[in-house]
């Protein structure tokens, strides 16, 4: 078997696009277009067959589990029967007569244990904007989404739902999405040291808040400025893969941190559009906003351990150790002043 960390990008792609096609074979869905989206996590096309376009994603090896796929797709078939959200909807394949709403495929190239998960998306259209071009109303809309999100959105899972618990344990600990095993080979020692501290100091205020009622549920938690769209009156959320049950407020930090980096200018100011876009919706209080430095600085780590998890990815590696000495960096100076200032670009 080829080591594919070893394998280029244009590689990597014809790989992907193999697999893609063998999965939209079991779709039976002839595509005329097959255009690659990105890679990230995960792999995605966008499919056009026919009047119809869909999103097909691919999960490598080793990177969900069947039983959280399951329960990221009950959840958003939640949210298209329940609400009037716009997010992804799956489309079912049959398979040996019964409906699934993913597939697993095999392939000897990846590493063990070679299974892929596949997932067809109805495709949503709309504008994905960058956060250096977010306006003040785009930023108070997506506030408003996460509200809805957070109050609307919510639903009584049955008995084997398994949403990752992004708690502290959840974002820091051994079982975290952003885990990996190859992270303490990856680190400087000095850079070890700021993460554990880094995590030490945000555990007394998350597990604080984590008793207080209302403050934790389903939330989307990785909801970047290229995971939205902008459609006329509409507003949709994409890429639900890191969902899980966890504290309300990490919702906000991604994008929250994404604008630290990339709109320093009017930093504040779009965090206090936000806020009011949010809190239009579900209620918080100022207690409450004082704890968003918190998360966005969980963000921050977060960030470094997503790099040291895909280094398997070219585009990963090749910017990695660069991005993560900065973002040390700048999570040291959050452990003296309590604020995190970000330079360091969003990748």
């Amino acid at each position: 078997m080829a080591d594919l960390a070893k394998r280029t990008m244009d590689q990597q792609r014809q790989l992907w696009l193999e697999i893609a096609q063998c999965a939209l074979r079991r779709w039976d869905i002839v595509p005329q277009k097959t255009r690659w989206l990105g890679r990230g996590s995960n792999v995605v096309f966008r499919v056009t067959a026919g009047d119809a376009d869909y999103a097909l994603r691919l999960h490598p090896p080793g990177s969900t589990g069947a039983a959280r796929l399951r329960s990221e797709l009950e959840w958003l078939s939640s949210i298209r029967r329940e609400t009037h959200l716009l997010a992804p909807h799956p489309v079912l394949a049959r398979v040996d007569g019964r409906e699934q709403q993913y597939l697993a495929l095999h392939h000897d190239l990846l590493p063990p244990p070679s299974t892929v998960y596949a997932v067809l998306f109805d495709y949503i259209g709309g504008e994905s904007k960058p956060a250096s071009e977010l306006s003040a109303d785009d930023v108070y809309r997506i506030g408003v989404l996460l509200g809805a999100l957070h109050s609307e959105a919510q639903f009584k899972a049955a008995g084997d739902f398994e949403g990752r618990l992004l708690d502290w344990a959840g974002l820091f600990g051994e079982d975290s999405p952003y885990a990996s095993p190859s992270a303490g080979a990856s680190l400087r020692a000095e850079q070890g040291r700021i993460l554990d501290q880094a995590a030490q100091q945000l555990r007394a205020q998350m597990s604080t808040l984590a008793s207080k009622s209302g403050a934790m549920g389903l939330i989307h938690a990785d909801l970047l400025a290229k995971n939205i769209l902008f459609h006329a009156d509409s507003i949709a959320a994409l890429d639900f893969e890191y969902c899980g049950w966890g504290f309300y407020l990490y919702d906000l930090a991604p994008l929250l941190w994404q604008l630290k980096g990339e709109r320093a200018a009017d930093y504040l100011m779009l965090e206090d559009v936000m806020w009011r876009g949010y809190t239009s919706v579900s209620r918080m209080d100022e207690g409450d906003r004082a704890l968003l430095e918190t998360f966005i600085a969980a963000r921050q780590i977060a960030s470094i351990r997503w790099l040291l998890r895909n280094l398997v990815n070219p585009m990963v590696s090749a910017v990695a150790p660069a991005l993560i000495a900065e973002r040390c960096v700048e999570l040291e100076v959050f452990l003296e002043t309590g604020t995190l200032r970000r330079a360091s670009p969003t990748l």
